[in-house]
């Protein structure tokens, strides 16, 4: 059983990283103390995160809907099906890229977590924050710490974002979830979960956007 933690803190963080213009959403978890920690659960942590991500959209629909003008507008749809994903653990280099602040110029082949942090398709606008210091306090409450012997699961590596890897169609490399449209259009997607067995937490974070 997954409870959620930091919630305040997280709360508190999401709002300042919105404001800034960032794209990602994310929680963190605690699983119970004779839970096994293994990639059943990080789908859990995942899932989790999902009926988050849908109930924030159902409730700004429901604010946008009190306007007379826009009341016809329906309500978002998102689906997701985690038994399509094909997980993958990350190996030391690719987490140590993960925390990086060096920009890589958005390079598809690396994992620059802060490039994308610091680049959605509208832009930042970092006034209160450095990017850095908002980047790594978000690092710090996810638990992502290579010093800490952290496991993280990529939820979304198999994608198959141009369409041509191969002659063939190939449903392992779709997306599991709708919510990933928009990001396969150019900007890209994340889906990772994390877990720091020094603090016994399990963050998770995902994103996707387009302009």
């Amino acid at each position: 059983m997954l409870r959620i933690v930091e919630q305040s803190t997280s709360d508190a963080l999401r709002q300042r990283m919105e404001k800034a213009g960032c794209a990602f959403d994310f929680l963190v978890f605690a699983p119970e103390a004779v839970d096994t920690v293994d990639q059943a659960l990080h789908g859990q942590a995942v899932d989790r995160l999902f009926q988050h991500i849908k109930a924030q959209w159902l409730e700004q629909h429901r604010q946008l809907v009190v306007d007379p003008s826009v009341a016809d507008v329906p309500p978002p749809n998102m689906n997701w099906d985690l038994a399509k994903a094909r997980p993958r653990a990350l190996g030391r280099d690719e987490i140590l890229q993960l925390v990086s602040v060096e920009k890589t110029g958005r390079n598809p082949e690396s994992f620059a977590l802060y490039d994308a942090f610091c680049e959605p398709p509208y832009g930042t606008r970092f006034v209160d924050d450095t990017p850095q210091a908002l980047f790594k306090e978000w690092l710090d409450l996810l638990g992502l710490a290579p010093d800490a012997r952290v496991v993280v699961v990529d939820w979304v590596d198999n994608f198959n974002f141009n369409g041509l890897a191969s002659d063939e169609p190939d449903p392992a490399r779709d997306p599991w979830s709708d919510y990933f449209d928009d990001g396969m259009e150019w900007w890209g997607v994340w889906c990772l979960s994390i877990w720091n067995p020094e603090r016994r937490t399990l963050g998770v974070l995902a994103a996707s956007t387009t302009d």
